[in-house]
């Protein structure tokens, strides 16, 4: 009977059934989040409306170490880029991988255009930027990263793409100490702008969430670098993150882990300083420093909520890392210590701030905590978990 209906009617029945298929799993796509794990080399998808960990693991995806995932505007696919140079394209619905590719040796961060149509990858060996097709994950266009020394051409590492408005790219040079602006709108995607950074060794970076301003931490310094991305000739603003109360006989901070737009709440912008035991506080209009959070351990991650009035903070070291603390961003002091596991390795807010996803890397465990209550609701076993990427990330600059 079915041999004798139309091909269109076939089609159209099959797409109903692999719809259907794919809503069987909890919950849907809106609400799933791809959970990195990392020492098995795969994505555990967990549904955090259903409080369920799906069934389905992704696999066979490589070194995901640092690895992250960016979505495609219409939420059809996933691109998860990885330390062994390959970017797999998973396919939210049926998730599943659909295709792969291999763009260097070892990649660190990725971004999709405003179109959706572009992705970008930042490659440390051998150094560049790879331009990718997101349909067809052709690779489009490779601009090789390197600088004279000495008068040789040496190779730098590429790290902090983001997508910034007009469908450009946003990316430094670490080695190089460089900035690149790269317009994707453009057949032969060229790099606009080349910036030289005054500090040395740009090590990473993050625009702010309304687009404006590209903000670059550095290796062994106490400096950031700010560039309007409205009026990019005009230069490089440098911004001290040196409190005056502080006594500096010791060694500068070794590195700003982590910028990303999540870290800019109301009226500032929160950076933490490995090697220091506080959060520094930028004024977003003036760029100004405005005071130092004092904290109980080497800060990771700033990440602020949705609502804008908290931010949480994780932690680096043993003594420290199965702890997060929640700042007000009104009052600018902690208002709160939470002991959730041990070695936190990320965190996220769901999408209205009602909850916070943490991963405990030493525990194995995914928790989903009660953003109002702090208290645990919901806990899985996840292998090694690091990363967090909810699909609402699709919707979000720089993330």
């Amino acid at each position: 009977m079915l041999k004798s209906l139309p091909r269109t009617l076939l089609a159209l029945l099959a797409g109903v059934v692999t719809a259907l298929a794919a809503s069987a799993e909890p919950g849907g796509i809106g609400s799933r989040v791809f959970v990195v794990e990392r020492a098995s080399e795969s994505l555990a998808i967990y549904d955090y409306v259903a409080r369920k960990l799906l069934p389905t693991r992704i696999t066979g995806l490589g070194n995901l170490r640092h690895a992250t995932m960016i979505f495609s505007p219409d939420l059809r696919y996933g691109y998860l880029a990885t330390r062994s140079g390959q970017v797999s394209r998973i396919d939210l619905a049926k998730l599943e991988r659909t295709g792969v590719v291999f763009t260097s040796e070892n990649s660190i961060d990725n971004a999709i255009s405003q179109d959706g149509r572009v992705i970008a990858t930042a490659e440390y060996v051998p150094g560049g930027l790879t331009l990718l097709d997101a349909e067809s994950m052709a690779i489009l266009k490779k601009h090789p990263a390197s600088f004279e020394s000495g008068g040789e051409q040496v190779a730098s590492r590429v790290t902090g793409v983001v997508d910034a408005p007009g469908n450009r790219f946003a990316c430094v040079l670490i080695e190089a100490a460089e900035i690149w602006l790269v317009d994707a709108s453009k057949p032969d995607f060229p790099i606009e702008h080349r910036i030289k950074t005054r500090q040395g060794n740009p090590y990473d970076a993050m625009i702010t969430p309304d687009g404006r301003y590209y903000v670059v931490g550095h290796l062994e310094s106490d400096r950031v670098s700010v560039l309007d991305l409205t009026q990019p000739e005009a230069g490089i603003r440098e911004v001290s993150l040196r409190d005056p109360k502080r006594d500096y006989d010791k060694a500068m901070p070794v590195k700003l882990p982590h910028l990303a737009s999540w870290a800019v709440a109301g009226n500032w912008i929160f950076v933490p300083l490995v090697g220091e035991d506080r959060l520094a506080v930028l004024d977003r209009m003036t760029w100004e420093f405005t005071r130092s959070i004092p904290l109980r351990g080497h800060p990771v991650y700033a990440v602020r909520s949705p609502t804008e009035r908290e931010v949480w903070v994780s932690f680096s070291g043993e003594e420290d890392d199965a702890y997060v603390q929640v700042i007000d961003v009104e009052r600018l002091e902690v208002v709160d210590t939470l002991r959730l596991g041990r070695r936190i390795y990320h965190m996220d807010f769901t999408p209205r701030g009602s909850h916070v996803l943490v991963s405990a890397n030493a525990d194995n465990k995914l928790f989903l905590v009660n953003a109002s209550t702090r208290k645990i609701e919901d806990a899985v076993d996840v292998a090694s978990p690091s990363g967090i990427f909810g699909v609402w990330r699709a919707f979000r600059m720089g993330l």
